[in-house]
């Protein structure tokens, strides 16, 4: 069966290119990856923590850091129990417990060979001082790699996991989710996975 958005696609462009702008044929494929890691991460962050007390939220809502006055929008976001909203907004969510972020290619301020974790990822640092955060996934989209840092106790010291190929298993400290890399990177143009 043919994709019924498919007779629309050209007159979307023609209005866009009518309307003066560029038009834009195709997604690159880092973009069209993100979107399939994301699709795959919340399905199986469904599956896992669709009967428990954690709540899957997608992109698209806020966390909201009060100490910065400003809202952040991580890929996926976590929370135990019923999202705490700031102000009563249902797009700010106070109490993330684990964050995923789908690294671009490449991620700005993002560097994997750092050897210390403030200098991992500037939203990182700056949600490191939430009390609820225990976990925070970086996903790489150019490569089989999962980075997982975690809460290691409560002097806010935090470790680190790191799966590699698509025969691993991340296994996520707070959840007990156990997420099979191959299922993470189902669909995902392997030209490009180093």
């Amino acid at each position: 069966m043919a994709c019924p958005w498919a007779a629309v696609a050209p007159a979307c462009a023609l209005a866009t290119s009518l309307s003066g702008a560029r038009p834009k044929t195709a997604m690159s494929n880092s973009s069209i990856n993100q979107g399939r890691i994301l699709r795959n991460l919340m399905r199986l962050m469904d599956v896992t923590c669709g009967h428990s007390l954690y709540e899957v939220l997608p992109r698209g809502v806020q966390m909201w850091l009060p100490e910065q006055e400003r809202g952040v929008y991580p890929d996926l976001i976590v929370v135990a129990g019923a999202p705490l909203l700031h102000d009563g907004q249902a797009d700010r969510v106070l109490n993330p417990c684990v964050l995923f972020e789908i690294l671009s290619d490449p991620t700005p301020s993002y560097s994997p060979e750092a050897a210390a974790l403030p200098e991992r990822g500037g939203l990182f640092r700056q949600c490191r001082a939430i009390p609820y955060l225990q976990a925070y996934v970086f996903v790489h989209q150019t490569e089989a790699r999962v980075e997982q840092f975690y809460r290691a106790d409560a002097e806010h010291l935090w470790g680190m996991t790191a799966q590699t190929g698509l025969d691993s298993v991340v296994e996520l400290a707070i959840t007990n989710a156990r997420l099979p890399m191959m299922d993470i990177y189902a669909q995902v143009d392997s030209s490009l996975l180093v």
